[in-house]
């Protein structure tokens, strides 16, 4: 154990993103909603997209679990608003739920070799 060190794991697990721009976020998301639930609701759905553009533009953190964190983060602040639709009582299921969709939303925005 005395050789593990949290921040070493940390350093190791970065994520490059390709180059982003906002109609590919629209198209992510709309494929990303039409699989996944919980979905943002459709009066919202292009300032969510606006409000991801300019979070992935404006963060330059490349660690992979912070940017699950930050995008978990994002879409319990769209759920406690009531901007999600089909989103369970239970926060332990939504945690599951929504560090599913920032997977995939990582996995996607991954800049392709």
């Amino acid at each position: 154990m005395s050789d593990y060190s949290y921040s070493k794991e940390i350093n190791q697990s970065n994520v490059t993103f390709g180059e982003l721009d906002i109609e590919n976020i629209r198209k992510m998301f709309t494929k990303i909603f039409e699989s996944y639930n919980p979905k943002v609701k459709a009066e919202v759905f292009d300032s969510f997209c606006e409000d991801f553009y300019d979070l992935a533009k404006g963060i330059h953190a490349s660690n992979e679990r912070m940017w699950r964190m930050i995008i978990t983060d994002m879409l319990f602040s769209y759920d406690e608003r009531g901007y999600l639709e089909v989103t369970s009582a239970d926060n332990s299921i939504k945690r599951k739920q929504f560090a599913i969709i920032a997977s995939v939303i990582i996995g996607k925005l991954r800049k392709k070799n």
